[in-house]
């Protein structure tokens, strides 16, 4: 909440810019540009690309031509100038922080960071060493991605995931599950929301069943959200994902005082 000034002659904050178009959106979330193809695919609540999901109102910007098959393929560095680019407006455009609706811009961290003047998390994953630091001896922290295939040693070293704690972070793609690959992954028909979310308790849950040390599960990607009550109740382990990190930073742009008794 921002105590903003009332009388002339008080300051406004320094990130307050001018003649914006409007004010009040403090998160800037970057989004890939959406496949072609037929079938209808909505962003659900839960999903970052719902602005319904945040408690904030957000802003979005689309990377022209980063689509799902450029952010997984090798050739997606050729779109950094393009997501800092996106990312340069949002700021322009009044957003305090920067972050995207796919867990794969975390190829860009590093590049969007160093261009931009605000805090950047491009993906949950920036979440890994905090949440592997904090679980008990002996337990492993599952890391839930939409494709391990698509995921290179350069994006977990972006997200800050060092060699001596790999051990303790046990990677697990959703390549195989197929409902939830067919509607994410090579987009086609409409979204069956109960058969995504069927898919992903089951494969999570045979994760589990083969890794019973996992102490606490991070889902990467931004569809993954709407799901995460329902991996949670079958799992009975604490769940993260884009929510958790987003409303973490959120929380640190709105804080209220507080009230109670003595």
């Amino acid at each position: 909440m921002t105590d903003f000034p009332r009388a002339q002659g008080k300051r406004w904050p320094s990130w307050v810019r001018p003649r914006l178009a409007f004010h009040g959106a403090p998160v800037g979330i970057l989004m890939l540009d959406r496949m072609p193809g037929p079938g209808l695919r909505p962003y659900i609540p839960g999903d970052a690309g719902n602005a319904s999901t945040w408690s904030v109102p957000v802003r979005y910007k689309t990377v022209p031509g980063l689509n799902n098959t450029a952010i997984f393929g090798a050739d997606g560095e050729e779109k950094t100038s393009a997501v800092i680019a996106a990312a340069k407006e949002l700021v322009r455009e009044g957003a305090r922080v920067i972050t995207a609706g796919c867990g794969y811009f975390i190829r860009y961290q590093e590049a969007v960071r160093a261009a931009v003047d605000v805090p950047v998390f491009l993906s949950s994953l920036v979440l890994t060493p905090f949440l592997e630091q904090v679980l008990p001896q002996g337990k492993a922290l599952g890391v839930v991605v939409a494709s391990k295939a698509a995921l290179s040693q350069d994006m977990l070293k972006a997200a800050g995931v060092r060699p001596e704690i790999s051990d303790r972070v046990i990677v697990f793609g959703l390549d195989d599950a197929p409902v939830f690959a067919g509607f994410f992954l090579e987009p086609y028909g409409d979204l069956d929301v109960e058969a995504v979310q069927a898919d992903v308790v089951n494969a999570i849950l045979t994760l589990q069943k083969d890794r019973p040390d996992i102490g606490m599960l991070l889902l990467e990607c931004g569809g993954l959200g709407p799901y995460a009550a329902a991996v949670q109740e079958a799992t009975d382990l604490p769940v993260f994902d884009y929510t958790s990190m987003v409303e973490f930073f959120v929380g640190g742009l709105t804080r209220k005082p507080f009230t109670g008794l003595l």
